[in-house]
């Protein structure tokens, strides 16, 4: 006697290992410095987006070596920061995350007027945004792309078409959702 199926959507709706699909730098900003940083800001990410964050960059021709990581103390991702990087030793903070806005405003820096169209862009074909700065300085847009798994849109309109609800829970920004 069900009436509403709740799903979460990470690991559930979709595969769960979002993968860096393309790098969006501002304006101003050139690509190859743009992917120099997400490179770098990834090397000591293990997770799946990190991991395909390097991997991506080392298509796109990034030289930015596993060698580098010695130079650099990472700073893990956290619930509370939603962001993660490193720290060069030369002071130099560079950061991903959903809350780099908040970073670099705290830091003194400006938002740069095309950012929030290519976060609508990224998050109108279903990806994750993860914006990416040096210290107070946004350098644009890592589009992490996850995957709905095979079947599952067809399974909720069935669903729905025997009256029962669908709802999908996710911490991710609306428009991905």
């Amino acid at each position: 006697d069900v009436d509403t199926m709740i799903l979460d959507k990470t690991g559930t709706i979709t595969y769960g290992n979002r993968l860096a699909a393309e790098f969006y730098p501002v304006k101003g900003v050139a690509k190859e410095d743009l992917t120099d940083y997400c490179v770098m800001c990834s090397l000591m990410d293990a997770t799946p987006e990190g991991k395909s964050t390097v991997e991506l960059g080392r298509n796109f021709g990034c030289a930015i070596d596993d060698g580098a990581a010695d130079q650099m103390d990472f700073v893990e991702f956290t619930a509370q920061s939603k962001m993660s990087g490193v720290n060069l030793k030369d002071g130099t903070r560079v950061r991903k995350g959903a809350s780099i806005k908040t970073f670099v405003k705290e830091a003194g820096g400006i938002i740069p007027p095309d950012l929030e169209g290519i976060v609508t862009e990224v998050s109108n074909l279903g990806g994750t945004p993860l914006v990416v700065c040096v210290n107070n300085k946004i350098l644009g847009v890592i589009y992490l792309k996850d995957t709905v798994k095979p079947g599952l849109v067809e399974r909720f309109e069935r669903l729905r078409e025997i009256g029962i609800k669908t709802i999908m829970c996710t911490g991710d920004n609306p428009l991905t959702a």
